[in-house]
């Protein structure tokens, strides 16, 4: 008897539609049968008779499990009218009219046949799922049938799908909605404790999981029916499989895992329908989300948690991150215990939490690595991906940032299309890094006559794309990619996963006539030299305390690394790799150090690298080294010093004095650079040197009509090349320096006859009736002093003054010159201490001088003090020498 499928009632309206348009939107809930009854309806229309059909899946174990289940709905065998085509598998003949693929595999078709001659209709299943390469597949089939075949049609379907924005991106699809059959599920509740503080991250992995042992081992002993539990991630259902083992020795129930790394088989083993009676509890990823029925289940129990890859810049790579499913997902999970019979969801969450969360999740494209992606759009042959009719768009920074790592790469041009060497990347099946890599080990294999290095390349490649060799406890301290390579050819690592590595990288291998043997003789010793390749950015070295002072490297040890980049990365300090002087990391990842070095800000950790011999690099042209000469002021030793710097990128692979690289015009340069660093205090001036620029300057303040430069320190830095640069070339000490004569050099600023300006307006003396030379002391203030003793001064009956060119016989400018300034005058006693301070020297003398004269004939006797000084002659003798004379 033929079983009734929900989807049924549409059938006439679908093909109906088919007929008449090339765009068709389906959406049916879970258990309609869209994915196990449309396709067969197709197998019997003319219109597909001598065309094949594409059914798209998001996950193999679905699309071999589908393609097996439609066969055997036909009664024939896999592979005839019905196959199925995955990345290691593939059921097909030249019979197969339907082929269920993975939506990499049409991505594969399409580029290599952009006509996809000979296919008449495209179905993408699961749509809602948005993964990088569902949108990828989408947006080139709708490129090819917009473009180059309109006769290509396109059924796109989905359990849930915002049909809104969908019809707005595809304005001619017609859109199609089956009622599904569900039974109803009953949900409850059964959050852990202290969940707030476990959602914040406070709450450790155990105690989640101890309460998710609690509450599956309760109902796999309680509940009848079988058991489908969502659980984050692979580590979570590793754990749940061995604790319930003992549990569940008296239950009568078969404990299945369902994770994507399982071998098709094992994952068939976990969905594969039971005898009467018997049940299952399978532990799944979301992988069982969509697309799989699991005979039986009838309780689901949902942790709310999921893990997804997000690109991190940082690490150039994805990584998986554990977060709270949207609600779209809670309610698929919770559907898979409705499509046989009534059932019940319990999720490991309070309801209220449940109505925080998103509507929906967010799509691959907006946080997935784009390296992948990008090189097929160049590929294709667009320079940007909006040039795609992609569903939506990544951010513009991430784009640019995954066209530029291409660049670097030599895949694409500055004009981002694919080169030559780009166009063989592209074809190899694996990240255009690790494909880059394989490609340039053949290039150096054939050049050097290395054997092995292509082999090496391609088990490395898949090592980088597969989960770790080492368990958890063996790669706890050992982060050296070498040990794995060895361990794997040595036959130390056994069973799926070591089976697997190897077939995969065989599979690399054979596309270029070659072979990955277990017990093959590969070149290891090269593992960093081939990471160099696909992570040049990532090539580091040691840098070792120099703060400690020992000669033993050990007791310098900090784990820190410098990149080619600039970054820092860090080693543990227990690592096996600890200590290798260069590295190349291939994985590293954030985390949170506590060190005195770090202060507990966040630090790049090393997860994956290999020692490398960065000479070796440069020989073989991998990397390329510059040589650039730092020089630069010592302050340690007073000295200027040239260092020749060896470096690849922003890495110093080699540092080395070299004096003889000190010409005249370098060292100029750089004293002139610290001048303008440190400021005229990096000059050691001499008394004469800031009078002068105490002179200038103040003559400058106060006559400005001599137009003369200024002297202030900011424009005596802005002209250091005319008055300090030329004098230097030759210096190469601060010792030096402090002997130059910076008067000069200050005075290199004027012509002569600015030069004679300054001395007549600005003079250092006065020089009096006695013919000493009193120096004049300047400063911001607008008046000058100049001290001298009172005798010095009889017979002078005006002020001097300064400020101007003019001058009378004795060289000091008359009080009545044009823009002359008055001197102030300190007048001092036979003992040097001041008695009077005046500009005004005639209202001196008729003034304050009788009472002052008394004073100092008391004080002084031996000197001479007149009664009519205007008229008395100066002196600088007492009354004794004067009689004499």
């Amino acid at each position: 008897m033929t079983q009734h499928f929900p989807i049924d009632a549409i059938k006439d309206e679908f093909l109906s539609a088919l007929k008449q348009h090339n765009t068709l939107i389906l959406t049916a809930p879970p258990g309609a049968g869209k994915s196990t009854r449309l396709p067969l309806w197709l197998l019997s229309l003319a219109q597909y008779k001598d065309k094949k059909i594409y059914l798209l899946q998001p996950r193999r174990v679905a699309a071999k499990n589908i393609a097996c289940y439609l066969s055997e709905q036909i009664g024939e065998p896999v592979g005839q009218s019905i196959g199925y085509r995955l990345k290691n598998d593939a059921k097909v003949s030249s019979n197969t009219r339907l082929e269920v693929i993975t939506e990499g595999i049409l991505t594969q078709i399409i580029q290599n046949d952009p006509e996809l001659s000979g296919c008449g209709l495209v179905i993408l299943d699961e749509f809602h799922e948005r993964s990088l390469h569902g949108d990828l597949a989408y947006a080139l089939a709708r490129d090819v049938q917009q473009a180059l075949r309109d006769d290509l049609q396109l059924v796109i379907m989905s359990a849930t799908l915002a049909v809104k924005s969908l019809t707005e991106k595809l304005p001619d699809a017609v859109t199609l909605v089956s009622e599904g059959r569900s039974f109803p599920v009953d949900i409850e509740y059964s959050p852990v404790l202290n969940t707030q503080r476990l959602q914040q991250g406070y709450s450790s992995a155990k105690q989640w999981r101890e309460h998710a042992l609690k509450v599956i081992a309760q109902q796999a002993v309680e509940h009848n029916g079988s058991i489908l539990v969502f659980l984050p991630g692979v580590a979570d259902i590793k754990y749940l499989c061995q604790n319930l083992a003992d549990k569940l020795v008296n239950a009568s129930i078969q404990l299945c895992p369902l994770y994507g790394e399982l071998s098709i088989a094992e994952q068939q083993k976990a969905i594969a329908p039971l005898s009467n009676g018997e049940r299952k509890l399978v532990l799944a990823t979301n992988i069982a989300e969509t697309s799989l029925t699991i005979e039986g289940v009838t309780l689901v129990i949902d942790c709310g948690f999921e893990k997804t890859a997000i690109y991190d810049p940082k690490s150039l790579t994805n990584k998986l991150q554990q977060h709270t499913i949207s609600k779209a997902s809670a309610i698929q999970r919770a559907g898979r215990a409705g499509r046989l019979s009534a059932g019940k969801c319990l999720r490991l969450y309070s309801q209220e939490d449940f109505s925080r969360r998103d509507e929906n999740s967010k799509s691959e494209i907006q946080q997935a690595d784009l390296l992948p992606f990008v090189i097929e759009a160049a590929r294709w042959g667009v320079t940007q991906l909006s040039d795609l009719p992609l569903i939506e768009l990544p951010p513009q920074v991430k784009e640019q940032q995954a066209w530029q790592e291409l660049y670097s790469l030599n895949i694409v041009t500055q004009q981002n299309q694919l080169t030559s060497h780009g166009k063989a990347v592209a074809k190899v099946s694996c990240h255009p890094r690790y494909a880059h890599m394989i490609i340039m080990a053949k290039t150096l294999e054939d050049k050097y006559k290395e054997k092995g290095l292509l082999s090496l390349a391609c088990l490395i490649a898949v090592l980088l794309e597969e989960r770790d060799v080492f368990s958890r406890e063996q790669g706890r301290f050992n982060c050296n990619l070498v040990h794995r390579v060895d361990a794997l050819l040595n036959e130390e690592i056994r069973g799926h996963l070591a089976h697997q590595v190897f077939k995969q990288a065989d599979q690399l291998a054979k596309k270029f006539n070659s072979s990955v043997k277990h017990h093959s003789k590969l070149p290891v010793h090269y593992s960093g030299v081939l990471l160099a390749l696909a992570y040049p950015e990532r090539i580091a070295k040691y840098r070792y305390d120099s703060n400690v002072q020992s000669t033993s490297k050990t007791s310098q040890q900090t784990g820190e690394y410098v990149t080619t980049a600039g970054k820092g990365i860090t080693v543990n300090l227990e690592d096996a790799l600890l200590g290798e002087t260069y590295i190349v990391a291939a994985q590293v990842s954030e985390v949170q150090i506590p060190t005195p070095q770090t202060r507990g800000l966040p630090n790049m950790m090393v997860q994956l690298a290999a020692p490398v011999d960065i000479e070796q690099l440069i020989e073989w042209g991998i990397v390329q080294s510059t040589d650039e000469i730092i020089t630069t002021y010592n302050a340690k030793v007073d000295r200027i010093t040239a260092q020749k710097l060896t470096k690849v990128n922003a890495l110093v692979i080699d540092e080395r004095a070299s004096p003889e690289q000190l010409s005249n015009d370098l060292v100029a340069q750089l004293w002139s650079k610290e001048l303008l660093k440190q400021g005229l205090s990096l000059l050691t001036l001499k008394d004469q040197d800031k009078a002068l620029l105490l002179r200038w300057r103040w003559l400058t303040l106060y006559n400005k009509s001599l137009d003369l430069p200024c002297v202030d320190e900011a424009s005596l830095l802005a002209s250091s090349d005319t008055w300090f640069k030329p004098f230097v070339g030759d210096i190469k000490s601060k010792k030096q320096l402090n002997k130059c004569d910076f008067s000069e050099m200050f005075l290199s600023l004027l012509s002569y006859q600015q030069q004679q300006t300054l001395v007549k307006a600005a003079p250092e003396y006065f020089i009096g009736p006695t013919k000493r030379r009193c120096a004049i002391r300047y400063t911001d203030e607008r008046l000058p002093i100049v001290s001298l003793p009172m005798q010095e001064l009889y017979g002078l009956t005006t002020t001097p003054c300064v400020g101007t060119v003019g001058h009378n016989e004795n060289g000091n400018n008359e009080a009545s010159d044009k823009g002359a300034i008055p001197l102030v005058l300190e007048i001092l006693s036979p003992a040097k201490r001041p008695i009077q301070v005046t500009q005004d020297l005639a209202a001196f003398w008729q003034g304050s001088y009788k009472a002052v004269q008394k004073d100092m004939k008391s004080q002084y006797p031996r000197h001479y003090w007149p009664d009519d000084p205007v008229n008395a002659k100066a002196t600088r003798q007492t009354k004794r020498h004067l009689m004499k004379d």
